[in-house]
Formats: C-alpha cells, sequence, structure tokens
C-alpha cells in the first residue's frame, strides 16, 4: 500500500514533509481555480513529488439530488471540467461521498424512484468523467452522513446495478466501525474496492490516527493485506492542532502496524 492524505492545495509541501506519498485534494477548490492559479497549482504538484491519484469532494453537502429542482446537467458539466483538471494532475479515481446529497428524504413516498434518480445522476458522472480515465469509487457511509449505501456489500449492489465499467467502491473505516461491519467484508468485496480511507473512527472530529489514542487499527490494516489490496491508504482528517505534526506521527504509526 501507499499513504495518502486529505488535504488543500496549501497543504501539499506539509503533506510532503510528513512523508505520505499521495495528496487527495478537493475537488471543489480545483474547478475554482483561476487558470493562473491553476497553472501555479500543476507546477507546485509537480515540484512536489507526490502521487495525485485521487481526488474527493465532488459537489456542496448543501445540494440535495432527490430534490425536483437539483439540475443534474449543471453538476456532469462540472464532473467533465472536474476531470479534464484533476486528470493534468494525475487522477485516477474519485471517491464518491456526498452523503447528505444522495440521501432519502425522511417520510419519502417513493423510495424507488428517489433511488433510481440517484443512480441516473452517478451513471452520468460515470460517463462523462470515462474519456478521462477516471473511476468512481462509491463510499459507503455511516448513520451520521447518509441513510444511503452504507455497507461495502451495498456499495458493491449499488456500481453492479450501473453497469459502468468506471464504477468501483471503496471502503472507510470511519463508516465500517459506525456500520458495526465486520473487516471481512474488505476481503468479501476485494474485487470492488479500488481505494481505502482512515480516520480516528471514534468521535465527530476527523483525527490523524495516533499512538495511544484508544483505538486499535491493526485489525483494518491487515484485512486490507490479506486481501491483496495495493492501492492508497489515505488519511482523512480535517481536524488538528498542528497538521505537520500530527501528520508526522501518523505517517510514524501506520508504517510501524505495516500500511506501507
Amino acid at each position: 500500500m501507499r499513504l495518502g492524505c486529505f488535504g488543500f492545495a496549501r497543504h501539499i509541501p506539509l503533506i510532503k514533509e510528513a512523508g505520505f506519498d499521495s495528496a487527495e485534494l478537493d475537488i471543489m477548490e480545483i474547478v475554482g481555480m483561476t487558470r493562473r492559479q491553476f497553472t501555479e497549482l500543476k507546477k507546485i504538484a509537480a515540484d512536489s513529488g507526490l502521487g495525485f491519484e485521487a481526488f474527493s469532494g465532488f459537489m456542496p453537502l448543501t445540494e440535495r439530488i432527490y430534490r425536483e429542482d437539483f439540475d443534474m446537467h449543471r453538476w456532469w458539466d462540472h464532473a467533465e471540467a472536474a476531470a479534464d483538471r484533476t486528470a493534468q494532475l494525475g487522477a485516477r479515481l474519485w471517491p464518491f461521498g456526498a452523503g447528505k446529497c444522495r440521501s432519502i428524504p425522511e417520510n419519502c413516498t417513493d423510495i424507488k424512484s428517489v433511488k433510481a434518480k440517484i443512480a441516473t445522476f452517478v451513471a452520468g458522472i460515470c460517463d462523462r468523467i470515462a474519456p478521462y480515465g477516471i473511476t468512481i469509487a462509491m463510499e459507503p457511509l455511516g448513520p451520521a452522513n447518509s441513510n444511503y449505501i452504507q455497507t461495502i456489500g451495498e456499495a458493491v449492489e449499488f456500481a453492479q446495478s450501473l453497469q459502468k465499467p468506471n464504477c468501483k467502491v471503496m471502503c472507510d473505516l470511519r463508516h465500517m466501525q459506525a456500520m458495526g461491519e465486520s473487516f471481512e467484508d474488505i476481503l468479501i468485496y476485494k474485487e470492488w474496492i479500488i481505494h481505502a480511507h482512515i480516520d480516528y473512527p471514534l468521535g465527530t472530529e476527523r483525527l490523524f490516527p495516533k499512538r495511544n489514542d484508544g483505538y486499535d487499527y491493526s485489525p483494518y490494516i491487515e484485512a486490507l493485506k490479506a486481501s491483496g489490496y495495493q492501492g492508497l491508504l489515505n488519511v482523512e482528517a480535517t481536524t488538528y492542532g498542528d497538521f505537520l505534526q500530527d501528520a508526522m506521527s501518523c505517517v510514524e504509526l501506520l508504517v510501524a502496524l505495516g500500511a506501507r
């Protein structure tokens, strides 16, 4: 496995210094850049020596796919623009979480139609990004984030239903913990899993894993290794004190646990 870290453009030097192999940047930030800013980002990325295979944050969590006024074509155009830019940086996959966006509304009387609309939307994204060599990795999300597609098995079922070669799945320690999902599912669905996330999974804050933080990360890492997984294990930390120090401690722990 290779180790990656979430971050924005400003974090690239810190991610490199901490010892990660790759950076998982934010799609919305990149699409919102001016041409000059994006040109500067490409140079910074190239000079860093990091990989930039994965990009997340496809759309704001304020969007709701089930709404009648949801503009699929706007977001499909956004997908194509994002694919163009992220591919220039080396993108091969996009984790697709968008938990609140894809959730089923409370008291919904036509769940089947809502699920069909979500499937149509994701299939459209797949079509737009396929020419750029990018694959969607459907992310199972726990109940705090979404009420739809919550386990690896459900993500695989969804991906299979689309019949798109560039729709696969991923696993995330936080959401497996929240759902009480067995790490055995990583082995069961290993042919579908192309990406993996990790953070400190207890509590609401997404922290860098650290030694003596009260959680045993080894079963998750051992399941990934046993499955033959050789992709990225990316740290999804969004809360930190000193980014560099927390990130360095995280890399040391993950290497000690055999993740690299």
